[in-house]
């Protein structure tokens, strides 16, 4: 059989991702930045048979646990390596899912590729499926929901509403957002029906679905369990914040929608080059257009430059345009420079570049609405309304750049009916995607080879006699390997769970 250029295409994204995650290397049983945690109950389950858990933190993670713990048992043994492949199978699921969210009417088989590649070797998607952290996991359990609500929107088949409702169901018991996607659908679809009875009807059934399950997961599940004590009470401190001071919350959320949007600019950059015909036809490049936005975007620079708030914003992932937190004592507690830093007019050009970006995407999404096939407009209304409910709950304590990776995933959706693709075959327009995924794939192999690093350093200092109560070794190993209760905080020494810093693994002096 002769192959297409799509399916040259498909296999050429597919080898490329499967190679790099071979030149990566999934191999290491070590933690990776708050994955400790989550693995904790898998190696209890896996080693005495009984489900435990460690700390205090935000997601359900129940669902990931089992997941987790399924490739251990099957693997018959305990290891963070077989909890990373169990993340890259997920992120695998979310590819596919991310391209069959793309086939919608109008839209190329090789658009709807564009957009999963985009997608898998996005630098924080393609960074964390290499952690059992619980983000990866998440956006693709809600993809396979977005799916089935697609699925219902267009057959009208009750069993895609109930796979649809089972399956974001599934992601509430990784991540708590998971279960907005069954109020969003409901008061969609009341303004999709124009409020008739049956629209009323089912959303009055979706929030209470929602309700129940979460009612029935806090209240019964977790005590059930024994881990009601584990959690953070995101949901109570969300009502704390909003009654103590609303217009403090307010700002707050408006600070998070600005770095959202930023941040979508950088990452959307590998889609400008299949936008630009629909630019040029929006009238965007015109003088009397561009020269206000031109100057909208400088005042927001030097707005963000007076607040000190110049990208990344502090991120959990994207570090001075490295991947992963920085979590030794030397650089991360006392603040000193043993890892390279790009310098700073080079952050002020990336945080400009990406406003610029994320002013193009916004004007093309806005501009191009109406053009939108019928189809297209409701699958995109309910995808802008989940996210609009999504963001908040997701950031109600802490904002961090992988909190966002379904909204990047939604931008990529929404703006993929406005791309085409070149008529031959061009290199160019690919160059952005191209230094992106390079970008993705050096970085997530340094995070990957320099934790390694100190996991040979933490061997050799168990091998002299050097137990972990004697050191300081970072964040996750402190955390997986001394947790206890009442830290010592004090200046010059690490937050986490240090109870003696006579030896410390550095990057550096």
């Amino acid at each position: 059989m002769k192959l297409t250029s799509f399916h040259k295409g498909a296999a050429l994204v597919f080898l490329s991702w499967i190679g790099s995650i071979f030149l990566i290397g999934i191999n290491g049983n070590f933690p990776l930045n708050d994955d400790w945690q989550y693995a904790y109950p898998v190696q209890q389950l896996v080693e005495e048979g009984e489900l435990e858990m460690r700390g205090y933190f935000a997601p359900n993670i129940i669902l990931q646990v089992f997941w987790g713990y399924l490739f251990c048992w099957l693997a018959g043994s305990f290891s963070f390596t077989w909890l990373r492949l169990s993340t890259l199978a997920l992120a695998a699921l979310g590819g596919w899912a991310m391209y069959t969210l793309g086939r919608r009417p109008g839209i190329s088989p090789g658009l709807s590729l564009l957009g999963a590649a985009i997608l898998l070797f996005n630098p924080l998607y393609f960074s964390l499926s290499f952690s059992y952290m619980t983000d990866v996991p998440f956006l693709a359990v809600v993809l396979l929901a977005l799916l089935a609500f697609q699925q219902f929107l267009v057959k009208e088949e009750s069993e895609w509403l109930f796979a649809a409702c089972l399956l974001s169901v599934a992601a509430y018991l990784i991540r708590q957002p998971g279960i907005v996607l069954l109020p969003a659908f409901g008061i969609w679809r009341i303004g999709d029906r124009r409020g008739s009875r049956g629209s009323i009807a089912l959303a009055l059934f979706l929030a209470l679905l929602a309700a129940s399950v979460y009612l029935g997961y806090e209240k019964l599940a977790k005590p059930w369990l024994g881990i009601s004590g584990n959690f953070v009470p995101v949901s109570r401190l969300y009502l704390e914040i909003i009654l103590a001071a609303p217009l403090a919350y307010a700002e707050e959320l408006a600070r998070k929608f600005l770095k959202t949007w930023i941040y979508l600019g950088l990452f959307g950059l590998p889609l400008l080059p299949f936008l630009w015909e629909r630019v040029r036809q929006s009238g965007l490049l015109q003088r009397r257009t561009a020269l206000p936005l031109l100057g909208a975007n400088l005042a927001l620079l030097a707005f963000l430059h007076y607040i000190g708030k110049i990208f990344p914003f502090g991120g959990n992932i994207l570090y001075n345009f490295g991947l992963g937190p920085e979590l030794l004592a030397d650089v991360y507690t006392l603040g000193l420079p043993n890892t390279p830093r790009l310098p700073e007019w080079a952050l002020y050009a990336l945080n400009f570049i990406s406003q610029l970006s994320a002013t193009i995407l916004t004007w093309v999404a806005i501009s191009g609405w109406k053009k939108l096939q019928p189809r297209q407009r409701r699958f995109s209304g309910f995808l802008l309304l989940a996210n609009l409910l999504y963001l908040p709950a997701m950031s109600i304590t802490s904002f961090f750049d992988r909190y966002i990776l379904l909204i990047i995933a939604s931008a990529i959706l929404l703006l993929l009916p406005h791309a085409r693709l070149p008529k031959r075959h061009m290199l160019l327009p690919f160059l952005p995607f191209l230094l992106l995924a390079l970008f993705s794939l050096l970085a997530t192999h340094d995070y990957l080879a320099w934790n390694r690093a100190r996991h040979k350093a933490f061997l050799w200092l168990q091998e002299e006699g050097v137990t972990v109560r004697q050191m300081d070794a970072g964040f996750e190993y402190n955390g997986f390997y001394n947790y206890h209760e009442d830290r010592i905080l004090e200046a010059g020494r690490s937050h986490w769970w240090v109870t003696d810093d006579e030896w410390m693994i550095a990057f550096g002096a």
